[in-house]
């Protein structure tokens, strides 16, 4: 399809519903914010109250009532600032309120002073709104779970009708409504460009395509082409993205929250992501941000840093990264050129980033921050600079923010806007009535903002059906222009975004003396390829466009010295028929200076991942005479996971690596242990002894290789093993790894070998976990009698292999009758295990020694205002600060830390809003309620009887790796019988059942104090 085809296509989209675009009746908003402590600031008492480097100033360029709740903005080409207003975001409980809407309005400044003198609602019956863009005949509106357009092709603001759903699928998930698909930007290629958070995944899809063609989006960036329609997910995982944009030479920057800040968009990658599942099990190790700095004292919880004191405040202010850009206006001194800016939230400033090319890509180098805010209501939501340079924050305006839950002031909202100098007054330019050859001149300017306008205006013209060929020769022209490389790239993008790039000047591209036209050759030729499928990119496309462009890729791989080149091909693989991918990858991977790289390695691995399904053996091929050492262990692991059902991998990995360097040996070593971990017996490949006899005297590799050849079935290994284990002059951990590679193999002898290490000090845990496999009373009254044996922090462990078997859970009942197991050491979660053992007579005696096991009670809301008339002040005030420290260690602990201690299975709760009662009693009595999808728990019976209830923390075709609230467990697919999902938390419902009431005080009072503290009474909720 032409892409100026574009009015067509707009045309033919799916309407969203025959709704007015402008209400006579808007809905007045209407607060609910309570926290009305500390006194807002006026917006001229803002403005002056900033605090700001020498020669800067703050001015108010708009404020309540003619902004309010703005979430996005957008500039036009006429220099006016279209302003996202979202006013039905509302409380946790109440997520959006149904009963208000969400608004577009334009504001102008026309004498340019920096004041609006303009303002005009150009659409009000929206909701959900998190998202604006202006351009190619219309407004396009991020409304999650849908990407609206609305049409206005005369350009006289007024819709020409209802808004129009262009894509469908951006997921609300019910117990999460702050991680929302969000930001809209139109990109140098002129695709459509927007962010999305982790734990709002979704299955995207055009509004007119069938189910087969939704596309997989698990957070990260996406994009849309607006002439052609195509949707694809660019980069995926991290877990709020809240901002992006491009320096002068088109390379792409996010800004996130929580897990690091600063991300380069690489087409292809998988990012980090703390709290949620790659949407591939082969993504091993992710990347990590790009930046060599935090803005907050990561010795403590990410949640800590709400404070925004002490060390948060020296390192940069908080966790909390919301609104980003580059700034490329000339108003500002010239040292500021090229900088990231960010709004920290939290830490009420604006975080300053020096781009740094590294390797293959970029590191974020922390600047002194700037624009220091007084306003204690300042919650910055963007920051974006204009066309006369001046830089433009965008201001929600309210006391808290996503985790906040004191409501939402909705009739607030500010957009300051900061000079350097005297201000002046600048009237905005029209580029709407510039001719098209005075716009391509535009774009050889120094102002970025002027020029992405006059590309920007080139491509509305093409969208409405207005002849722009006068534009192509001097673009053409500008193509292949000496000297700066931006001017070059900015008519190559220009072109491309017009559809009237030729292809041979697309290829010369990739001869041009600078790297990033170079890489934009690559981006350019390879735009429209295929797309893998695996990675949750989708095309219709099956074959390259061009014959030959394989081979000269490849060649441009082998010889070019640009690390960001060779970055751009590496994504470019995800682009090719996987057929085609190792005559590329083979030549990235012979670059030894990768080896190491921050992104290489993993993108090729992205790349090849499909490989390993298709191909196994040419993967092995590559990996093994490649210099990255990643990817060698990457396949390996990979090879390793697939032993069982295709040993032609394995055997052909092991063939190679026994004349591999000691080095190469060594990852596919270890990544076979870790793709063959969990899985008890695996037919032993034929060049097994061969690899190991070339590995030599390897005291390092001596246990992995026992590991292995035990799972590979070798009778000798299984001895020494054996022998390991039960040697009281080995160490600790060679006989701990020694036991838990016997307890895989389950030999015939392993109940004998286990009981009698379960009374050995730190080897008794691990020989619990080898006699939970047989279904044996007798085992389990052998377990309960050691139950005072164990450690008090392993007791726990005990308890949780009571509750797995049914023949095992009279054992623990007769402790709990008989007071050994006291009644508050059984948590609410295995008492409801011990119910789903299914034996009336275990649940009888449960009711008698533990109380009534609840399923999902319908009085929740009842016990939480039970619990707040117990918990008052005064009550709290007589808790018992070490007694509730102890009862978070052995209730909540195994999962949360809390002041530096405790596990990190659930959340840090450290900086959570633990002083608000309601929040903590939600969270403790309804957990269910808040959790995401990847965090559910699923029941699993197994073939050897037990039953283990835990969430997924990794799966692939051969084992499944369970983590339970005390345990993770590997578990060979084929062992599982039963697999139950549900929709409850791992943090079960009834948590405080099993406590008495002055526990629960001491509890309650604990998790709500200012510090751990062990003497004195601790800070009471409120």
């Amino acid at each position: 399809m032409h892409r100026c085809g574009l009015l067509v296509v707009v045309c033919s989209l799916h309407l969203a519903g025959a709704l007015p675009v402008i209400a006579d009746d808007f809905p007045q908003p209407f607060d609910t914010e309570t926290d009305l402590s500390r006194r807002r600031l006026t917006p001229a008492e803002a403005a002056e109250g900033y605090r700001v480097p020498d020669g800067f100033s703050v001015g108010v360029f708009a404020s309540e009532p003619d902004v309010m709740n703005p979430i996005a903005v957008a500039w036009d080409t006429r220099g006016r600032l279209w302003v996202a207003e979202n006013f039905t975001y509302a409380e946790r409980a109440t997520r959006f309120e149904a009963g208000l809407r969400d608004r577009v309005t334009i504001l102008s400044d026309a004498d340019g002073d920096g004041r609006i003198d303009g303002r005009r609602v150009f659409a009000a019956d929206l909701q959900a709104l998190t998202g604006v863009e202006v351009g190619l005949g219309g407004v396009w509106l991020m409304c999650p779970p849908r990407l609206l357009f609305v049409a206005d092709r005369d350009g006289d603001d007024v819709p020409d009708g209802p808004p129009e759903t262009v894509l469908e699928g951006f997921t609300i998930p019910p117990e999460n409504h702050h991680n929302l698909a969000n930001g809209l930007r139109f990109g140098p290629d002129g695709w459509l460009y927007g962010r999305c958070g982790a734990s709002a995944p979704g299955l995207v899809r055009r509004a007119d395509a069938p189910a087969a063609y939704e596309v997989p989006l698990r957070g990260g960036i996406w994009r849309y082409h607006p002439a052609t329609r195509q949707f694809e997910a660019v980069c995926h995982g991290t877990t709020n993205p809240w901002g992006h944009d491009w320096d002068a030479h088109g390379e792409a920057f996010f800004i996130n929250t929580v897990n690091g800040h600063l991300w380069h968009v690489i087409p292809g990658a998988h990012f980090a992501r703390p709290h949620t599942l790659a949407a591939s099990p082969l993504v091993y190790e992710p990347i990590q941000m790009h930046a060599d700095h935090w803005h907050w004292d990561t010795g403590t919880s990410w949640t800590d840093s709400r404070s925004a004191s002490g060390e948060h405040d020296r390192r940069g202010g908080g966790h909390a990264h919301v609104g980003m850009t580059i700034y490329g206006g000339l108003q500002w001194p010239e040292e500021y050129r090229g900088r990231l800016f960010t709004l920290n939230q939290h830490g009420r400033r604006m975080n300053v980033e020096r781009l740094e090319r590294e390797g293959s890509g970029y590191v974020g180098r922390h600047e002194p921050d700037a624009l220091f805010a007084a306003d204690p209501w300042m919650r910055g939501i963007e920051v974006t600079y204009g066309p006369d340079g001046s830089v433009y924050l965008v201001d929600w305006s309210d006391t808290g923010e996503c985790h906040d839950h004191t409501g939402v002031h909705r009739n607030s909202g500010r957009i300051y806007r900061v000079t350097h100098g005297p201000p002046t007054a600048t009237p905005p330019p029209d580029l709407a009535r510039v001719d098209a050859a005075a716009l391509v001149a535009v774009l050889t300017g120094a102002n970025e903002w002027l020029a992405r306008a006059a590309r920007r205006e080139l491509c509305n013209r093409a969208a409405r059906g207005i002849d722009v060929d006068p534009a192509v020769g001097p673009l053409l022209a500008l193509a292949s222009r000496p000297g700066d490389a931006v001017f070059r790239l900015r008519g190559l993008w220009t072109l491309h975004s017009l559809d009237r790039l030729p292809r041979d000047v697309c290829a010369t591209a990739l001869d041009d003396p600078d790297e990033h036209v170079r890489a934009w050759g690559v981006r350019l030729l390879t735009d429209e390829l295929p797309l893998d499928t695996a990675t949750g990119l989708v095309r219709a496309d099956t074959e390259p466009r061009a014959p030959g462009l394989v081979d000269t890729l490849a060649r441009l791989a082998s010889s070019d010295p640009s690390a960001l080149v060779r970055l751009a091909l590496a994504s470019s693989l995800q682009r090719l028929p996987v057929a085609d991918r190792p005559r590329l990858a083979a030549a990235l991977l012979g670059h030894d200076e990768d080896a190491a790289d921050h992104n290489l390695p993993a993108l090729v691995w992205f790349g090849l991942m499909p490989l390993a399904e298709r191909d196994p053996v040419a993967l092995v091929q590559l990996a093994v005479e490649g210099r990255f050492p990643a990817v060698r262990a990457w396949t390996a692991r990979r090879v390793g996971e697939l032993a069982a059902r295709r040993p032609e991998p394995i055997a052909r990995l092991l063939e190679l690596g026994t004349s591999a360097p000691c080095d190469a040996q060594a990852d596919l070593l270890a990544g076979l242990a870790a793709g063959l971990t969990g899985q008890r017996r695996v037919r032993k490949p034929a060049a097994w002894d061969r690899f190991v006899a070339s590995l030599g005297v390897d005291a390092g590799a001596g246990s992995t290789v026992r590991s292995l050849a035990v799972v590979f079935g070798d009778g000798q290994a299984l001895d020494e093993v054996r022998r390991l284990a039960l040697d009281p002059r080995s160490d600790l951990p060679t006989r701990r790894r020694a036991l838990e590679s016997l307890i895989e193999a389950r030999p015939a002898d392993l109940r004998e070998v286990c009981e009698r290490l379960l009374d050995e000090k730190f080897l008794n845990t691990t020989a619990l976990a080898g006699l939970t496999r047989f279904d044996d009373a007798g085992i389990g009254r052998r377990l309960a009698a050691a139950y005072k044996r164990f450690h008090p922090v392993d007791r726990p462990a005990v308890i949780e292999a009571l509750v797995s078997r049914p023949s095992f859970a009279p054992a623990l009942l007769e402790l709990l009758e008989k007071g050994v197991v006291a009644r508050g050491d059984l948590s609410a979660a295995q008492a409801r295990q011990i119910v789903a053992l299914g034996d009336p007579a275990c649940t009888a005696r449960l009711v008698a020694a533990w109380g009534e096991v609840r399923e999902l009670p319908d009085d929740r809301r009842e016990t939480i205002e039970r619990l707040k008339r117990t918990l008052t002040p005064e009550r709290l005030a007589t808790a018992a600060p070490t007694r509730g420290r102890q009862l978070f260690s052995k209730h909540c602990g195994a999962c949360h830390r809390l002041f530096g201690s405790g596990g990190e299975i659930g959340p840090d709760l450290t900086g959570a809003d633990r002083r608000n009662l309601d929040y903590l009693l939600t969270n403790v009595v309804d957990p269910s309620a808040v959790v995401t999808k990847d965090f559910l728990v699923t029941r699993f019976v197994l073939a050897d009887g037990r039953v283990l209830s835990g969430i997924v923390a990794g799966e692939n075709e051969a084992t499944l790796t369970v983590q339970t609230a005390q345990n993770r467990h590997s578990i060979a697919q084929e062992d599982i019988e039963v697999r139950e999902p549900s929709q409850a938390s791992l943090m079960p419902d009834g948590l405080l059942q099993s406590l008495e009431e002055q526990e629960i005080v001491d509890l309650v009072a604990y998790l709500g104090s200012d510090s751990q503290v062990s003497t004195g009474n601790p800070r009471p909720p409120e």
